[in-house]
């Protein structure tokens, strides 16, 4: 399930026109995408992330540094 809209997912199968994808889609399912939508709860409902996840992912990127490449490393000649 998802929670994008009909054309996002009409384009995103690479079909341009919105119209041909309904057809499509009712010749296929039997109901149009919107009807086939309503039948489902919505996809967010579905979703559970645990709170350390979004605690994580969630928190603002507070790094003061840049990362730089490593020296070369040196090596004793016999």
């Amino acid at each position: 399930m998802t929670d994008r809209s009909v054309a996002d997912v009409c384009l995103s199968v690479g079909l341009q026109s919105v119209g041909s994808f309904t057809t499509s889609f009712t010749r296929t399912f039997g109901v149009s995408p919107t009807a086939y939508r309503a039948r489902f709860p919505p996809a967010a409902t579905h979703a559970h992330v645990p709170w350390c996840v979004r605690r994580v992912y969630g928190a603002p990127n507070t790094a003061r540094f840049e990362k730089t490449a490593r020296p070369p490393r040196r090596t004793l000649s016999a």
